[in-house]
């Protein structure tokens, strides 16, 4: 304890370590804390927003006040409460034969258990049509269009007989003007189904409502400036006999309607709107994570590699220096690119493989400061009080050697990080796991280099990360190595 005291009594004084210090806190503490800090898984959760649109906040810079946020008109959705139901208009028309309920029948694929149950009674249905409309209508506030809108149907029909039913989704602009965004005819009982194509402004079927064709901007053609808009779904039974044997129903599950922003969030979204803050601060903890393990299991193996070829000398020391020698003249990032694409492109993969390629220098130094020791007096002492080698490497030398394995963890991890981000932009990170390699490798593949607010981020992280490590091992140097210790 009082070492360790008089150590940082000591440290406390160097600016650079202090520094380096401060940002590896901050980088431990963003790795935990960010992540709890946004919903947004960085991987799975596509189209958070609209796709690569900025942060909210560039809304205060000139030239982007027309920016517009996300607006989920829908908060409630899937039915999974009775409550939920009065979120919708009910619309029977002059028909009276229509029951709407709750229902504890989901979706399968959909949110869960809960969805609106509506039976029409045969006996008191029209004989030619006989329509329901479930509507919600919303504010749109802003004078330029969303990015995009996308909408979300569950339904399950039973009990139709011979009668028909024919289903549509609609949005109804400012002016009244109605856009039938799907369209189906049921004919048959149906078991959990949805739209057969997404119902969204990026669907070519959806474009293909205008004139344009596929190049058509739906969000932009529908929402043409501020006021009430309308989204509804539309059901009508034709053909509905008295003598049915049991009453139509249909189970309406998920419906909803999304409208995606032109911004979003801290740091905006990538090509396919996940959030890329949660990008961010998910890949702090891969690259804390890589960069140390790495770290620590190639200074481990090159510590133990040198202290026993220093201290045992003759074939051991021969062969073991000769194997290290054979891997510093292969260049490593071909090497490392070759061993990542056969053992596979999983963190577990990376971190084995460079942990395997990054001893071989320490070891070397590690051997030459162990040359030294065996021949001085204390190590001699211990020889002839019948001390073994283990015991002697362990107790004697290790103690001695252990300011150069401080140093060299410091210096080590900011090579792991930037390996692992070399690996990850070239393509052979693991797909799986968001890191900051891939987010600049999505960045280039992508062609986003002008999305600044994109490309800085994981790009600054990198090199700030390896800088406060990089500073802690230079203090560290500075502290622990008699030559450069200031008095």
């Amino acid at each position: 304890m009082t070492q360790a005291k008089g150590f940082w009594n000591v440290y406390k004084r160097n600016k650079k370590g202090l520094f380096g210090i401060g940002l590896i806190v901050f980088f431990f503490l963003f790795a935990y804390i960010g992540p709890m800090l946004s919903d947004n898984h960085p991987v799975d959760d596509w189209d958070v927003g609209g796709r690569r649109v900025p942060p909210q906040w560039f809304k205060n810079f000139p030239g982007y006040e027309h920016l517009v946020p996300n607006l989920y008109p829908i908060e409630e959705v899937g039915f999974q409460d009775p409550g939920e139901l009065l979120i919708w208009d009910i619309d029977t028309g002059s028909g009276t034969g229509f029951t709407v309920s709750h229902s504890d029948e989901g979706f399968v694929d959909g949110s869960g258990p809960g969805s609106m149950q509506i039976e029409l009674d045969p006996n008191q249905a029209g004989s030619t049509s006989n329509e329901i409309v479930i509507s919600k209508t919303f504010s749109w506030d802003y004078d330029y269009p969303p990015k995009r809108f996308r909408t979300a149907l569950g339904f399950k029909v039973e009990g139709l007989g011979d009668a028909k039913l024919n289903l549509k989704l609609v949005l109804v602009d400012t002016d009244g003007e109605e856009y039938f965004l799907w369209e189906r005819d049921v004919r048959s009982n149906v078991e959990g189904s949805q739209p057969e194509y997404k119902v969204d402004s990026y669907s070519i079927k959806v474009k293909m409502l205008f004139p344009e064709g596929v190049m058509a901007d739906p969000a932009h053609k529908i929402f043409n400036g501020s006021g009430d808009y309308k989204f509804y779904l539309m059901a009508s039974f034709t053909g509905v006999e008295a003598d049915l044997p049991s009453s139509p129903t249909l189970y309406v599950d998920d419906l909803s309607i999304n409208l995606m922003g032109t911004c979003f969030g801290l740091l905006g979204t990538d090509q396919w709107g996940r959030d890329v803050y949660s990008q961010l601060a998910h890949g702090a903890k891969i690259s804390l994570f890589v960069g140390m393990m790495s770290a620590f299991i190639s200074v481990s193996i090159g510590l133990t590699v040198g202290l026993f070829a220093g201290f045992m000398g003759g074939i051991v020391d021969e062969i073991s220096m000769r194997f290290a020698d054979m891997l510093l003249v292969i260049p490593s990032l071909p090497l490392l690119l070759v061993l990542i694409a056969i053992l596979g492109q999983s963190i577990a993969n990376i971190i084995i493989v460079i942990s395997m390629l990054g001893w071989m220098g320490f070891s070397r130094i590690v051997r030459s400061q162990v040359l030294s020791l065996k021949e001085r007096a204390f190590i001699e002492a211990a020889r002839a009080a019948g001390g073994s080698t283990v015991h002697i490497t362990i107790k004697h030398i290790l103690p001695n050697v252990m300011g150069l394995v401080y140093v060299s963890l410091a210096t080590s991890v900011p090579g792991a990080i930037t390996a692992e981000a070399s690996l990850s932009f070239l393509g052979l990170g693991d797909p799986s796991i968001m890191s900051w390699g891939q987010m600049l490798h999505d960045i280039v593949y992508y062609a986003a280099i002008k999305e600044l607010y994109w490309v800085i981020p994981p790009g600054l992280c990198i090199a700030m990360l390896a800088v406060s490590f990089v500073m802690i091992g230079f203090s560290l140097d500075e502290i622990l190595n008699p030559r450069l210790r200031s008095r």
